[in-house]
């Protein structure tokens, strides 16, 4: 007996296609994640980062009773448990799977550091996150500047973090090469750096400060009058061309943003940048670099929801 068999619609193959378009694309969407999630990720672990900071170092400068844990912390695990402590962090008991998180000063990095195992991670935060710490064999870096005649020291930390935890890549450069030649068109990595301050400001290094897919920032200029008492602000451009138009090359301790931190990291560390020409001081907008000094305008990081 001969059998009929009934072929697909037009209708029933094109339905069929979309089905499988749109599984294709979801599931893409969660294997590689798009710019926006990088950008999000990004801007939240910076908040997140700087608000523990905040947090902390009041607390420390105004309720704790002991000397030796006021002000910026003297060592690395001072510094990692005060994170810890203000960014809802994992305990070592209950962080789960094979990595366990330790604040222990035997797990530091360096500011030179070009890979990041999992056994050095300190911290790994509720939403997944991780953490390293870079130090000077346990003391916080010292940024020296000399602004204006006058030898100025800046302590501070390294804090290296993967924004998406322990999904891929898992990386701070695709190759050996590092991202000298870093720009838009170049791959994202999901391994960041932030300099922690001893003035409580945590300042972006790295691809970042030049590629508008982490993160954007503006220019705050000086208030009008007094109907206008936050100031006008530039239109959002990346993290580099803000500080420029605000401040030009001026430099001042009041602004730790506009030091040189980023020339503290070695010449192949993953989150050293060719910067692009940088833009000159908004005078127009009432910023100046006259004499070398500061300006009123400061940078904003933006927001992302």
């Amino acid at each position: 007996m001969l059998r009929k068999f009934k072929g697909l619609t037009i209708a029933e193959m094109m339905i069929t296609i979309l089905i499988i378009g749109i599984v294709a694309t979801l599931a893409l969407s969660t294997i590689k994640p798009y710019d926006k999630t990088y950008k999000w990720l990004y801007v939240r672990m910076y908040h997140s980062l700087e608000t523990a900071v905040y947090n902390s170092m009041m607390t420390r400068n105004s309720m704790v009773a002991d000397a030796d844990l006021q002000g910026f912390p003297k060592n690395s695990n001072d510094f990692c448990n005060m994170l810890k402590e203000y960014m809802n962090a994992a305990s070592e008991d209950s962080a789960g799977g094979s990595i366990v998180p330790k604040c222990e000063q035997s797990r530091d990095l360096t500011i030179g550091a070009t890979s990041f195992p999992e056994n050095k991670i300190q911290l790994i935060l509720s939403n997944g996150m991780r953490l390293w710490i870079a130090s000077n064999s346990g003391s916080p870096y010292v940024l020296n500047e000399t602004i204006n005649g006058t030898s100025v020291n800046m302590k501070y930390y390294v804090v290296f973090a993967d924004i998406n935890g322990s999904r891929g890549p898992n990386l701070a450069q695709w190759d050996n090469s590092g991202n000298t030649f870093w720009d838009s068109n170049s791959k994202l990595v999901d391994i960041v750096a932030f300099v922690v301050t001893e003035s409580s400001v945590v300042i972006p290094v790295g691809p970042p400060e030049i590629d508008t897919r982490y993160m954007q920032a503006s220019a705050i200029y000086p208030p009008n009058d007094e109907n206008d008492p936050e100031g006008t602000r530039s239109a959002p451009n990346t993290y580099y061309w803000a500080k420029h138009d605000a401040w030009g090359d001026s430099k001042a301790i009041t602004e730790p943003m506009s030091l040189d931190f980023a020339s503290r990291f070695p010449a192949n560390s993953p989150f050293v940048v060719t910067y692009p020409v940088a833009n000159t001081v908004n005078n127009s907008a009432g910023c100046t670099s006259q004499n070398n000094k500061i300006s009123q305008c400061y940078v904003k990081i933006e927001d992302y929801n």
